[in-house]
């Protein structure tokens, strides 16, 4: 097992798999401001830099106005996905296609397993305004 690379990546060219819960982005925002540090890596596929995991904290980011935001690049056919919803039926290939087009799930309908966990990091806001 090799160990995840943190690495920054610029916020803009970040893409929504699914939805989001505004409640909760504006608590993480008011927590990372109060800590004046950003502690989880947001988990994006390597190809088209997809939010796998880390909706939330993407869009903190952009509430922010920082420039980059740490992130792990995963190969998106090495991580197990599913949906906490019935209805839903998917693998990597099907979110993908449906984000690419902007077409993503509803909020707390896609599950990821990676293959490395995400590990956590230690930046402050002001590297990430750069």
């Amino acid at each position: 097992m090799v160990d995840p690379v943190i690495e920054l990546v610029d916020v803009g060219v970040l893409r929504h798999i699914e939805g989001f819960s505004r409640r909760r982005v504006e608590w993480l925002r008011r927590k990372i401001l109060k800590e004046k540090v950003w502690s989880k890596p947001i988990a994006i596929d390597a190809r088209h830099l997809l939010v796998l995991d880390g909706q939330h904290r993407m869009e903190v980011a952009l509430a922010l106005e920082l420039k980059n935001v740490p992130a792990v690049k995963y190969d998106y056919a090495r991580v197990e996905v599913w949906s906490l919803r019935k209805k839903y039926q998917f693998d990597c290939q099907l979110v993908t296609e449906r984000a690419l087009v902007g077409d993503i799930y509803p909020y707390k309908t896609v599950k990821h397993r990676f293959p490395e966990p995400v590990p956590l990091c230690q930046y402050s806001l002001e590297e990430l305004i750069k």
